[in-house]
């Protein structure tokens, strides 16, 4: 095919397809094909990074109704349980600052390895813990690797998944954060009945079996795939197009969802290259890139700010201001509490891409302050009545399941939203910026929840409820709708700070210029030959 021939696909291609146009027609279920079963079973390295976030949480909730915890530590209470707490947010805003360097120059998968062995070590020594200072050093140590792994899983997971898949894949990494809960909250419940629970091995159990799923994790990142992004960003074209091959196409080179995504990809790339996206000064000068950062500041703020910590991690002090206050009933509770949040998380991650992203952010922020206002009054009723109400208490508990399906809602969305939102110099640092933002949100919450709870009980809600209302303003006036773009083509809804992957194909034709380098010509070419014109513009 002749240089004539080659512009005229491409501008094809650019102004008329998607990679979803031209998908292979696939007649089975996902797992019956070999490329796609090894794809996702790979992508769950990135996945499950934030079990280890759900189990720190309900293991924390958890042994702090253990009796031998509490007399281990001395009953921590206020501010020095709030450090306690807080350790593993210590840890991951002193590793922050280096996240962006590690997933950009060491690469996604490695970094992921790197973040698990750092876990499975803060595990261990969690569990082995002998005094105050020990047990919060390994928790700053489970922050450290958590964050590392978990700023590396998002980038990965969006750059890997198949196009369909996507929104899915990303959503099952917050899923998966009710499934650390779920295990915590079992193996506590479990040290506490049986005859562990007069001994310290009820809290260290518990503490090192938070280095399981890393280990899961650490096992198949040693023979998974890098994301492709990073290896044509890399300049490693055909490690690249073999991934897209293997994992998009089962095996065959000549898919034109492998050439399409080779194209756009590597257009997009060299664009973002030459418009130096990955200067930060840029970012803040271009108005597009400026509502990027708010959103990736905002969005893990805004789901700290739902009220849901309260549960996440003094779900006891709750349950102890509504006249709940055994502590074998607060384990079952907790159990209960995280088998609901799995099965709604799960099953709202599986239909996630069904829905305009807006609208499931203002679903998930309108039911939960319905169900937080409702909470409050209950609450504040109980009170008046000294606890002795047991249908009142039976309904604030009810009030807290519904609330928690609810949040699961805006939860799910949250990383796929961000993740899609941010070019692929950009993508790294937006997910730095989404562990710094909650995590610094989640330190104040921290530190002032458990103090608010104990000083003015149920009033505190009322706080949430608020705030609840201003998210939801927030999100309806700038929030912009991304479900049905490419990865590479979200930029269009931003305007034209940022050239997408089809208009960055048409801009290297229009203007007649060769901007890819001796390996990326020879992939563009690869990518329209043997592709008929006549089919392309009949598609387009």
């Amino acid at each position: 095919m002749n240089v004539t021939e080659e512009k005229d696909v491409l501008e094809n291609v650019a102004d008329g397809l998607t990679v979803k146009d031209v998908m292979p027609k696939r007649e089975k279920l996902w797992f019956f094909y070999p490329g796609l079963l090894k794809l996702n079973i790979f992508l769950l390295i990135g996945i499950l990074c934030q079990v280890v976030s759900g189990y720190d949480g309900s293991m924390m909730n958890g042994i702090q109704a253990l009796e031998s915890w509490q007399n281990y530590f001395d009953h921590p209470a206020g501010g020095r349980l709030g450090t306690m707490v807080n350790g593993n947010t210590i840890g991951t805003l002193i590793t922050v600052p280096f996240v962006t360097f590690m997933c950009d120059y060491l690469g996604r998968r490695l970094s992921i390895i790197i973040g698990c062995c750092v876990i499975i070590i803060g595990a261990t020594l969690q569990g082995a813990a002998q005094n105050f200072s020990m047990f919060m050093g390994s928790r700053i140590l489970l922050g450290i690797g958590g964050c590392i792994a978990s700023a590396a899983a998002g980038p990965y997971v969006t750059e890997c998944a198949y196009p369909t898949h996507r929104a899915q894949a990303t959503a099952m990494m917050l899923a998966s954060w009710p499934l650390g809960s779920f295990v915590a909250a079992l193996v506590t419940w479990a040290a506490y009945y049986s005859n562990l629970q007069t001994s310290t091995w009820s809290w260290r159990v518990p503490s090192i079996l938070q280095g399981f799923f890393p280990l899961i994790q650490l096992a198949l990142a040693l023979i998974a795939p890098e994301s492709p992004r990073w290896l044509i960003a890399k300049g490693k074209v055909e490690k690249a197009r073999n991934f897209f091959v293997k994992y998009h196409a089962e095996g065959e080179p000549d898919q034109l969802i492998v050439k399409m995504q080779m194209a756009e990809i590597m257009a997009t790339i060299e664009e973002e290259k030459t418009q130096h996206m990955s200067n930060v000064i840029k970012w803040i000068k271009s108005p597009g890139l400026r509502h990027r950062l708010f959103i990736c500041f905002f969005v893990p703020a805004m789901l700290q700010l739902e009220g849901n910590a309260l549960i996440s991690y003094y779900l006891h002090i709750i349950l102890n201001n509504i006249g709940i206050t055994d502590s074998l009933t607060q384990l079952k509770f907790n159990i209960g509490l995280t088998v609901w949040a799995l099965v709604a998380s799960v099953v709202i991650a599986s239909v996630v891409d069904r829905f305009n992203r807006r609208t499931v952010f203002m679903s998930g922020l309108s039911s939960m302050c319905f169900c937080y206002v409702i909470w409050t009054i209950l609450s504040a009723i109980n009170q008046q009545r000294n606890f002795e109400d047991k249908g009142l208490a039976a309904g604030v508990v009810t009030m807290i399941y519904l609330y928690n399906g609810c949040n699961v809602i805006c939860a799910v969305i949250g990383t796929p939203y961000v993740m899609e939102i941010c070019p692929y110099f950009m993508r790294a640092t937006g997910s730095m910026i989404y562990q710094l933002s909650g995590n610094v949100v989640g330190l104040f919450n921290n530190y002032v929840n458990p103090i608010a709870m104990e000083a003015i009980t149920w009033k505190y809600y009322i706080v949430w409820c608020c705030n609840l209302v201003f998210l939801m303003v927030i999100v309806y006036f700038f929030f912009p709708e991304t479900r049905g773009h490419d990865l590479e083509d979200v930029a269009e809804v931003f305007g034209s700070d940022v050239v997408g992957g089809r208009a960055a194909v048409r801009k290297q034709m229009m203007d007649g210029e060769k901007h890819f380098d001796n390996n990326m010509h020879l992939e563009t070419a690869a990518a329209v030959e043997q592709t008929p014109t006549d089919a392309l513009t009949e598609k387009a």
